[in-house]
């Protein structure tokens, strides 16, 4: 009994053991993924980008909503009414009163361009009268403005709205462009950083091996008790430099990896000759575009950059805002028609209305003009100016760089010969 008991324990054992296991094997299988991988993940849930995409689908939810307003739209209406006739309200006189209740289903639809129309239908009862048969009733109306052609109040909020949807678009992309560009930095750098730690290691491996000399030494008396202290000393700083090390990627890791959104199960694999780095670069060696001529780089600002194309459709929308306001103070002209059944009839009408005096309203609204105008246009020009500004500070970094790479590219040279001479002089013992 004893035996069978201990064996089920046993089985029961190793199948933990194996579900533990194997799970732990999963997720260690999907902790490593490539780097094209993390940033295509990154571009759908990275937190600095889930923003900009809400607000995108916000517009868009707006100019949905805009159609749907120019649907049918159907409204269901009642009334009770009550009515004394030729009676004293002092002593009314009940046979004069007059009571009906009215119920109907009105409709509405408005198009683009200004034409609406309104059908409605309604039953009417007199509860005073003995009679039952509610009476029927519908009618019809038409209206279309024919001169001068504005858009209607749901064609201009679809104009604004779409131009909006245009800008967070814009928006959105280079947002993500430039986190893309962000998070193969980010990836640079842990390259740079993982490789400091190792340098570290190097060097506290080395600090352990001076320490562990120089003790052997002390024990046969070659060394002093000073000598000993300066070692240790040496190794515990090669201890805290490694920590730091250590402690820098690893920080500077999970900060890269929360602002990409992996999960938390997720790690990228650092491989210091990346296939999509090298894709990348084989991408921008097809670009015709000479990285040293600033006047055609920065042309090419003024031509895709996202924030100066916002500013030039802001300009155009107030320009074709200020194009209806001036041709609402036209003269307006509107036609329309109503049939009403049972009386079975119809009228026609054409209006006409004409402002001609505001009380200098148009002329304070064309100031109002002009002003939001010269804004727009001086911010476009200041912006054009700082975006000229940091490109230039970017040339500037660039030949910097150039040069310091040029720099370590000479520094390279010189301790590789310095190593070369250093193992001549080893093999012929001189050292």
């Amino acid at each position: 009994m004893i035996i069978k008991i201990k064996s089920k324990e046993l089985i029961c054992f190793f199948l933990l053991c194996f579900l533990v296991f194997s799970h732990w094997s999963k997720i260690r299988a999907a902790e490593e993924i490539t780097l094209e991988d993390a940033i295509a993940w990154g571009l759908n849930h990275s937190p600095s980008l889930l923003d900009f995409k809400d607000n995108v689908e916000k517009v868009e939810r707006q100019l949905v909503k805009i159609k749907a307003g120019l649907n049918w739209q159907a409204d269901l209406t009642g009334n009770l009414a009550a009515s004394n006739q030729g009676s004293s309200s002092i002593a009314p006189n009940l046979n004069q009163e007059k009571a009906h209740l009215e119920v109907g289903l009105q409709g509405s639809k408005a198009f683009f361009g200004g034409l609406s129309i309104g059908p409605k239908l309604s039953l009417k009862k007199e509860i005073t009268e003995a009679e039952d048969n509610p009476e029927l009733g519908f009618s019809f109306n038409v209206t279309q403005k024919l001169y001068p052609w504005t858009p209607s109040s749901e064609e201009k909020e679809y104009y604004v709205t779409l131009n909006t949807l245009k800008k967070a678009e814009d928006n959105l992309k280079w947002q993500a462009e430039t986190k893309k560009l962000d998070w193969l930095e980010g990836y640079l750098n842990l390259l740079r950083l993982r490789e400091k730690v190792k340098v570290a290691e190097e060097q506290y491996f080395l600090a352990q091996n001076d320490f562990d000399l120089i003790s052997q030494r002390q024990q046969i008396g070659e060394a002093g008790r000073q000598q000993v202290l300066a070692e240790q000393v040496r190794l515990k700083q090669a201890e805290y430099n490694l920590k730091q090390a250590e402690n820098n990627f690893n920080e500077e890791e999970k900060l890269w990896s929360l602002e990409l959104g992996l999960p938390i199960a997720s790690k990228v694999k650092l491989v210091e000759e990346n296939i999509y780095f090298q894709q990348i670069k084989a991408e921008l060696a097809t670009l015709t575009v000479a990285w040293s001529d600033s006047v055609q780089l920065m042309s090419m600002v003024d031509k895709n950059h996202y924030q100066l194309a916002a500013k030039l459709l802001d300009r155009k929308q107030l320009r074709e805002e200020w194009g209806w306001k001036k041709d609402e103070k036209k003269p307006a002209v509107t036609t329309g028609g109503t049939y009403n059944y049972p009386g079975k009839e119809w009228k026609l009408n054409l209006n006409l209305a004409y402002n001609f005096w505001d009380g200098g309203v148009r002329k304070l609204e064309n100031e109002d003009y002009q002003a939001q105008l010269n804004s727009l246009e001086r911010e476009y020009q200041n912006l054009t100016e700082n975006l000229h500004n940091q490109l230039r500070k970017l040339l500037n970094q660039v030949d910097l760089a150039k040069l310091q790479l040029e720099e370590k590219n000479l520094y390279c040279q010189k301790i590789t010969l310095e190593k070369e001479i250093y193992q001549q002089q080893l093999a012929a013992g001189l050292i």
